[in-house]
């Protein structure tokens, strides 16, 4: 009866050991799939957002220690956007008006090159390009300003009148950079 005992004992041993070490060979379920979009979609989404955002015109009430307040009442706008997703290059053309004065642009960059990448309002832009800090500045209506630093300390800037859609687009390129092996997700400035 010992010995009984004993083989079953060692066989549900056995069998608990091999029920056991077949549970750690069973392999983990599959990871999902990237529900992330592809380059093309991407790169899609970017130039049709861009292309869709038509002139962005506001004032700019500015006010200077030495001379006082200024106005300009400003038009901007970024026309026949292409996003190639085979060059991963980004291209448009920019136009602004300013009293009187026209700049006509032709902008691109390569997506590897973006460095970092901002999504803040006009008068934060205008601050941070300027050393004086006797300088205040208010637009109206609200203008935001999408910053796409460069590697080289360039940077390219698309103005929009919808924040929400400008950090869309932001979040976009973003995921293009990755996509096109621009060195990792770009820094904030």
């Amino acid at each position: 009866m010992k010995r009984c005992l004993m083989r079953m004992y060692f066989a549900v041993l056995t069998v608990s050991v091999a029920l056991a070490q077949g549970k750690n060979v069973v392999p983990p379920p599959p990871k999902p799939a990237d529900e992330a979009p592809s380059l093309e979609v991407t790169m899609k989404f970017i130039q049709d957002k861009l292309n869709s955002i038509g002139p962005v015109n506001f004032t700019l009430y500015s006010h200077v220690d030495a001379v006082g307040d200024l106005t300009a009442q400003f038009h901007d706008e970024v026309t026949t956007v292409v996003a190639d997703p085979s060059t991963c290059q980004i291209s448009y053309r920019w136009k602004e008006e300013v009293k009187g004065h026209a700049l006509n642009l032709d902008i691109s960059f390569f997506l590897k090159d973006v460095k970092d990448l901002v999504v803040l309002p006009e008068e934060q832009h205008l601050k941070q390009m300027r050393s004086a800090d006797s300088e205040s500045d208010r637009a109206d209506p609200p203008v935001f300003v999408l910053k796409v630093g460069k590697k080289n300390k360039d940077f390219q800037v698309v103005l929009f009148s919808d924040e929400q859609m400008a950090n869309r687009v932001a979040k976009a390129i973003v995921h293009a950079v990755e996509l096109c092996g621009g060195g990792g997700k770009p820094e904030p400035f």
